[in-house]
This record gives structure tokens, C-alpha cells and sequence, in this order.
């Protein structure tokens, strides 16, 4: 994907010297590929030629890693996948442009995928996407540094935020191939996925989501349910909120057409273990 962001994406050779530099920081630093691995696995089970499934698969990722620059930023990250985050090494300004080069980049590789009549419904599904998780940020910031009391609100920004993006491989796949009428189907297993999968990284991070003095407190379940005055029984009960959606994903997801809920069904069983 780093070779998808060069300089040769702007009129004037130099005008995005800083974002591209950066992009390629960003993306070299590798990460799991979820979203690609979805969009690879989903496509190849619905008969997408290779190129389309890749083509997928990257416009997806790149639309991922950008809300991740972005996410650095607001949240002041000073570390993602081990190395600097994008605006600690390159500065505020910087970091905002590079995240708006990966979407733009994102939907210059969408226009790669080889049925040009289903390009209208993938761009538009692709916009709705963006604009979903932007509200989940949003959502989010506002909720950092408040006492969240509130299970269903957390699992609203959950999905606007992490699970918009990570259901659109699955989305982009089954419109490619026509399969347009198990969409909502698909929505409904990575929404469940995408809580569950955000409930162990919360039980991860329950210590470093409490705030401090330099950063805001984030979202955490596990200090939903103490809010809501469950004590120490929360960590129990968000483990085994945690296992109720993933089995709800599981149980979505191999409804899906010609296998291609496989994938995410063993990405669930692996969170399942951790819990």
C-alpha cells in the first residue's frame, strides 16, 4: 500500500512532499490487515477476480490506517505498532494531511476495480462509511474525560467508530460480486465482531483508559459498568458481554453467502480465547 501513496498524486511534484513521507512512515509500520484480510478472503469466496478482491482490500485498509492518523492526533498517541505516531514525528499539521492523502488515495484505488457499473453503489457505500465513523469519533471525543453510564451508548460509538470501516471490506466484496441483498447480514456480524473485539481491548487496557494527568480518560466498558455500580464484578461481566457478541457474529457471519463469513468467524474464536 506504501507504493499506492507517491508524490506522482499531486499536480506539482513537491506539494505533499511532507504527507507523503509520512503516509509511508505511517504504513510501513505494518499492523494486523484485518480489513484487508476480510476484504481477500470475503472476495475469493465470492468468485471476485484477484485484482478486484486486492483492489478492495487496499481501499479499505488505506481508509483504516487514515482514521488511525487521525485518531493519533486527537488522542495525543504518542506510540502505534511500536513506533512513533504520525503527528509526534511529523508535527499536528502534517498528520492532518496525511490522513486526508490515504482517503483520497483510498478512493483513487477504488476506481481500479474492473466492474465500472458497480463503482456508483462502492463509491457511495464507501462514503456512508466514512461519514459513519466520523460521527463515531466524534461521538467518542466528546464522551473522553465524562463518566459514561451508559452500555448501549457505548456500544453505539463502538460500532460508528470501528465498526463502519470494518464492515466495509465485507460490504465492498458482496456488492462487487452482486450479492447486494446479504448486506445487512454482514453489518450485523462485524457490528457484533467490532464490540467484541473493542470489549478485549478494553479488558487490555482498562489501567491506561483511566486518564491522567497529560491525557483524557477514553471509553472503557469496564468503567462503564463501575459507573453503572457493578465494582469489581465489572471485569466479569463485560468477558461475558464480550462472548455473548462474538457468538452473536459468529452465528451472523455463517449465514453469509458461499463461506465468505469464514474468516471472520475464526478471527471471533481467537478473541473468544482471550477472554
Amino acid at each position: 500500500m506504501a507504493a499506492m501513496v507517491h508524490a506522482g498524486h499531486f499536480g506539482a511534484p513537491g506539494n505533499a512532499e511532507g504527507a507523503v513521507k509520512a503516509a509511508g512512515f505511517h504504513l510501513a509500520s505494518g499492523g494486523s490487515r484485518v480489513r484487508a484480510l476480510l476484504a481477500l478472503h470475503a472476495g475469493s469466496a465470492l468468485g471476485l477476480p484477484v485484482n478486484d478482491s486486492v483492489t478492495l482490500a487496499a481501499t479499505a485498509e488505506l481508509l483504516h490506517n487514515a482514521s488511525l492518523v487521525h485518531d493519533d492526533l486527537h488522542d495525543r498517541a504518542r506510540m502505534r505498532r511500536g513506533t512513533e505516531t504520525v503527528w509526534l514525528a511529523f508535527g499536528d499539521n502534517i498528520a492532518i494531511c496525511t490522513g486526508d492523502l490515504l482517503i483520497s488515495v483510498a478512493y483513487g484505488c477504488l476506481s481500479a476495480f474492473s466492474n465500472a457499473k458497480a463503482l456508483p453503489e462502492l463509491l457511495s457505500l464507501v462514503n456512508a462509511r466514512i461519514c459513519e465513523a466520523i460521527h463515531g469519533q466524534c461521538a467518542d471525543l466528546k464522551a473522553q474525560g465524562a463518566v459514561v453510564a451508559d452500555i448501549a451508548l457505548y456500544e453505539r460509538i463502538v460500532v460508528g467508530k470501528s465498526g463502519a470501516l470494518l464492515s466495509l471490506p465485507f460490504e465492498l466484496a458482496l456488492i462487487g460480486s452482486g450479492h447486494q441483498a446479504c448486506l445487512g447480514q454482514a453489518r450485523a456480524a462485524v457490528e457484533h465482531f467490532a464490540i467484541g473485539y473493542q470489549i478485549v481491548d478494553d479488558l487490555d487496557d482498562v489501567d491506561r483508559d483511566s486518564g491522567s494527568a497529560d491525557a483524557p480518560s477514553s471509553l472503557n466498558l469496564v468503567h462503564v459498568m463501575k459507573a453503572l455500580g457493578h465494582g469489581d464484578a465489572s471485569p466479569n461481566q463485560v468477558r461475558a458481554l464480550g462472548r455473548t457478541h462474538l457468538a452473536k457474529a459468529t452465528g451472523a457471519a455463517a449465514l453469509l453467502p458461499m463461506g465468505s463469513g469464514t474468516f471472520l468467524t475464526e478471527l471471533a474464536a481467537k478473541l473468544v480465547a482471550r477472554l
